[in-house]
């Protein structure tokens, strides 16, 4: 395992610049009679960076810069005791410091906002990969609950109605026991892609449990949502194995069609009903 990516070499020597331009940037004031302000000036460019990025920052250096050259100018006395210049060595290497300061800064906050980024887009990445069943590739009950919810959301809002079926296989804890593994992940595989032929691709697909599948069906009555268990049912009845033989899985079917008006009441019931087969 690396111990240094390349993010973090390039953290390394962003911070490592900014280490050296501070420290600069204090020599400078060292030898200049701007007081605190001075001393200001710096922190502030460099967290507005850090924090609001670098065209944030490299506003704020242009702007604070111009206010003191229109000061220091025309406003202050000390200009005219030549204590504070801006087109001498110091005054060109302070304004240089304090724009390079300010690009620093804001290389940071790229770094870590696209740090954060891709950490977000691999917890999605895992994410996804928790709400799948490893054996069928269809959603599980995480994802199948989220969904129904979703689903639930969007007939409260726009009306319509839908429908969730639930397959669950008799006595498939056995059918392992009986015909081997390689029977039992050929049959999954063979039925997951069944499933997916016999439904439309905005119908969702579930494995809930070992032996239960489920289906959510958006814009789809009871009635339709069963022309596809009936599509489905003769490959249980007459299953053929990889030997040739044929055999018979005996499966329940049951059906739930959700309304604006008992949307909560049904979807209550298949929640307590995807829960009691997991």
């Amino acid at each position: 395992m690396k111990q240094w990516t390349n993010e973090s070499i390039y953290l390394f020597g962003l911070i490592a610049c900014m280490i050296v331009g501070t420290m600069a940037y204090i020599v400078l004031l060292s030898e200049s009679n701007t007081g605190l302000l001075g001393y200001l000036i710096l922190p502030t460019i460099i967290l507005s960076s850090l924090i609001f990025g670098m065209r944030a920052g490299l506003t704020l250096s242009v702007t604070l810069l111009l206010f003191l050259f229109i000061y220091f100018r025309w406003l202050a006395s000390i200009y005219e005791t030549g204590n504070v210049q801006f087109f001498n060595a110091r005054g060109i290497s302070f304004t240089i410091l304090l724009l390079v300061m300010s690009i620093l800064s804001g290389l940071v906050h790229q770094l870590v906002n696209t740090v954060q980024l891709s950490r977000h887009e691999l917890e999605e990445q895992a994410r996804q990969l928790i709400a799948v069943d490893p054996e069928t590739w269809l959603d599980n009950t995480e994802r199948f609950r989220m969904d129904l919810s979703a689903e639930r959301d969007r007939l409260i809002r726009h009306g319509g109605s839908f429908s969730v079926s639930f397959i669950h296989l008799n006595d498939f804890a056995r059918f392992k026991e009986h015909y081997g593994r390689t029977e039992y992940e050929w049959f999954l595989n063979y039925f997951s892609d069944e499933l997916h032929m016999a439904t439309r691709r905005t119908d969702h697909k579930y494995r809930i449990a070992v032996d239960t599948f489920a289906i959510i069906f958006p814009y789809t009555s009871q009635k339709a949502a069963q022309v596809v268990h009936d599509r489905i049912r003769p490959l249980l009845e007459q299953y053929g194995l990889q030997s040739g033989k044929h055999v018979s899985l005996t499966y329940e079917d049951t059906f739930y069609e959700v309304n604006q008006e008992n949307c909560n009441t049904v979807v209550d019931k298949i929640v307590a009903k995807a829960s009691s087969t997991s």
